[in-house]
């Protein structure tokens, strides 16, 4: 298993330029420069002018870049509005990278919201490769090209894919593992990459 860590930062302005309800809280699109724009499986972190806003927040992907625009998964601050200007920080984290020669992707949302791992479906369908997500909350607005699958059926995906990629929160690695058949000490037959979960407010910057 390959964990993704943080890497060096850029810094620029952005814009929030569209918020829509999700089951989960708030999701959007916003515009940022291009060299700002995460891959699969990185993430921005983002600060409005709110005072009360301690914190920066991390946004993650929920599909492919479109120009200068990027649709972000839920959830977002529920005191953000559309047109704010927030100052962003990023990409972070190595991000998911798929061998070139891969062609059957599972992938796995463990304990996850799935939309974290929509921009590989997306990038899958545009190889024209075969995709599977396996998740216990199917999602509705995925390519139909894209299979889904209960999670129970993830250790028949390593039998048949040649890359794996899942999400999970970072204390639930060892529940993952068994969840994928795996004793404490096997390792994956396959390519496999994980996006762990937590606090991520540091941006990889503190001791």
């Amino acid at each position: 298993t390959k964990l993704i860590y943080n890497t060096p930062m850029a810094h620029a302005t952005g814009s929030l330029i569209e918020l829509r309800l999700t089951p989960v809280g708030l999701a959007g699109r916003i515009e940022c420069p291009t060299n700002l724009h995460p891959a699969p499986g990185q993430y921005l972190l983002a600060s409005s002018s709110d005072p009360t806003e301690i914190l920066p927040v991390p946004l993650f992907l929920a599909g492919l870049p479109e120009g200068l625009e990027l649709p972000i998964a839920p959830p977002l601050p529920a005191h953000w509005a559309a047109g704010a200007q927030l100052q962003l920080r990023g990409p972070l984290g190595r991000g998911f990278a798929p061998p070139s020669t891969t062609r059957r992707f599972a992938l796995a949302a463990f304990q996850a919201r799935p939309d974290l791992l929509f921009p590989l479906c997306e990038q899958a369908v545009r190889l024209n490769a075969s995709v599977a997500l396996y998740t216990a909350s199917p999602p509705s607005d995925l390519p139909a090209e894209v299979e889904i699958s209960p999670l129970d059926l993830l250790p028949e995906a390593l039998s048949w894919a040649d890359y794996l990629a899942a999400v999970f929160p970072r204390e639930s690695l060892a529940d993952f593992r068994r969840l994928a058949g795996l004793g404490p000490f096997d390792r994956f037959a396959i390519p496999a990459q994980a996006l762990l979960l937590g606090p991520m407010p540091c941006g990889g910057i503190a001791e």
